[in-house]
Parts: structure tokens; sequence; C-alpha cells
């Protein structure tokens, strides 16, 4: 099998995302910016498919029913980093190549933690932030561990890994969190939008803590969790949460034999999402098609595009609901909280 490899400097790609974030417009430079562009973030698919597997090993041996994905970052959230933080380069990006794995509770997040940073692997470790400890200001949860490629092919050396680690719980809060900035048109995810859904999501985020923590219903009586109650209402978040559903009633899994890579279009207007499927060694088709669409919808706010891999369409929509708008596990999360909140009602008269 062909992978993408790097053909340009890495200052050239460097001056591709300075460029293709400046208000400078010539179309020679902007069709070579987008070329170096694609080729950069195609030339990631090798170093993901080589730690997978490492990760995969380990995710399994602690939860057999871990979900272990990988996806190559989509391009309008590879631009708005750039401009978001101060200095941050295109070739210095971590995460442009990224993995998932999805445990069922923050114990066995930890223990995968420490059997990928104590085990045996010629790749790098760079850098970890662990969110579970400090939560980001959003409230997002979970654990990132950014690895360089240090294989026998050393034309990716200069490659970096994010991997995310989270439990079931803090998975259903992120999915959440992106499903309402999509089809509310707020970039939530980056502490952007409106400050009611904004401290709505801080909120909930503390409140998901006590439910791993089964804490929940010995702190409902906390103010945090009676101003999270009326945001719950004032919001109507379960109803939008439901009204967000996609349908998804065609995308089964008889098909898919020898599938490895989904390239999925969420039309938000339509309340739909498209599907299309590439075999194992059709990456470099993939990445094209991936492009090809992001160039065609890059002023389509009802359009979103993302390339992803995964085992089957039941791993992809547990690793990633957001596209489906699934966000039915954070919906039973919110209803343990008001029955939580009912029975310390009942229990007060």
């Amino acid at each position: 099998m062909s992978w993408v490899e790097l053909k340009y400097s890495k200052k050239a790609v460097r001056r591709s995302g300075d460029y293709l974030i400046s208000d400078d417009f010539d179309i020679d430079e902007f069709f070579e910016a987008s070329n170096v562009f694609d080729n950069w973030r195609s030339s990631h698919a090798y170093p993901l498919q080589s730690m997978l597997g490492y990760y995969r090993k380990k995710a399994f041996e602690v939860d057999s029913n871990a979900v272990v994905v990988k996806r190559l970052k989509r391009t309008p959230s590879i631009l708005a980093k750039l401009q978001r933080e101060d200095g941050m380069k295109l070739d210095r990006m971590e995460d442009i190549g990224g993995c998932r794995i999805v445990v069922s509770n923050k114990s066995q997040v930890y223990q995968i933690r420490n059997a990928i940073v104590e085990g045996r692997t010629r790749n790098i470790l760079r850098r970890e932030r662990d969110y579970i400890k400090q939560s980001k200001p959003s409230g997002y949860r979970g654990i990132h561990l950014v690895y360089r490629y240090n294989g026998s092919k050393q034309q990716f050396s200069s490659h970096f890994v994010e991997l995310q680690i989270r439990s079931n719980v803090q998975h259903s809060w992120a999915t959440a969190v992106e499903v309402v900035g999509t089809f509310t048109g707020q970039s939530l995810k980056a502490s952007k939008g409106h400050d009611a859904w904004l401290n709505f999501f801080k909120l909930a985020s503390i409140a998901f803590a006590d439910i791993e923590e089964k804490a929940l219903a010995r702190n409902a009586s906390t103010k945090d969790r009676h101003d999270l109650i009326k945001y719950i209402g004032r919001l109507e978040v379960l109803p939008r949460l439901r009204a967000f559903a996609v349908s998804t009633k065609h995308i089964g899994d008889s098909s898919n034999k020898g599938i490895e890579y989904f390239l999925l279009l969420l039309e938000v207007d339509k309340s739909n999402i498209r599907v299309f499927r590439y075999p194992t060694g059709q990456i470099d088709a993939a990445t094209k098609k991936y492009s090809a669409l992001e160039k065609e919808f890059k002023d389509n706010p009802n359009k979103d595009v993302v390339l992803v891999s995964a085992e089957s369409v039941r791993a992809l929509k547990k690793a990633y609901p957001n596209y489906f708008a699934d966000t039915s596990a954070f919906s039973r999360n919110i209803e343990k909280i008001i029955e939580a909140n009912e029975a310390l009602k009942r229990t007060s008269f």
C-alpha cells in the first residue's frame, strides 16, 4: 500500500498556513498554498495508522468494549486554530492526526493512559494534558497525549499524532457540545458563543463528574446544581437535542465489509448525513475527496465534512456521535441530574 508523503519543506508548510488565514488573495498563490496544505494533512495518514494498532492493543487489554478510531482534522478547525492561538503555525500543529479511545469509566481512562505511556513504543511522547484533574475552561474533561512518530519510515519523523482518552460520560458531554455548536452556529468547543449555553455546559460538566464519582445525590443541593436545573429548563435542552436528531437509517453494517475510511457529510439544513465509504488502501482517494468537498462547501455553514476511520459503522457512531447528532447518552445523564433534583425536593417536604 502506498502512503501520501510530504512533498514540500516545513517552511513551505508554514507559509501555506500563514497565507490561508491572511487577507491576501492571489489565485495562483491560493491554489499553491491549498496544495501544500492538503499534502501536509494527508501525509499524517501513515503515522496515524502506525500508532493505531498499538493504541488498540493497550485499550482492549483494559476494556474489551473500548472504541478506538482515528481522524484527520477538518480544514475549518485547522484554520480556526491558526487564527485563534497566538504563535500557532501549521508545521507545528500537534493534532492534525488524531486518535480517540472511549472506555467505560474514568478508572479505565487512567489505566489505558498508564499502559500506553509505560509501554514499549519507539514513538516519542511530546506532551501530556490531564483535563480530568483540571478541566478546560469550557468544562471539557479527558486525557490528551501527543506522540511524535519515530518508526522505521523516517520521512514521517516530523509528524505528531494526538491521542484523546475519554470515559463514556466525558465523551457524552463533549459530543453534546459539538452537536449544539454545529446546529446553533456557535463555537462552543472553543468557548465562544451564547453565555447561556457556555454556562450550561460548564455546570453540566461539574454534575457529570459527580455522576462518575457516584456523588450526584450528595451534591444535588449545591448552587451550581440549582443553576444547572434552571438552564436545562430555560434552554429547553432535552427537546432541542431531540430535534437535532439526524436520520441515519440508510447507514447499515451489512455493506461495509472491508471498509476502513468513512467520509461524512453532515447536511445541517436537511437534518441528514451522507456517507462515502473507502476500502483499506484508498486513503489517497479518500483524502482527495475530503479536500474537494471541504472546498465546495467552504462558505456553506449548513455543510460539515470529516474523514474518519473505524472498524465498523457501529464503532463510528459510538466514537463520532456528534456527526449523527446522537446525544442520547448526554440526555440520559441530564435526566439523571433532573431525577436527583426531584428526589431532593421530595425529601425536603
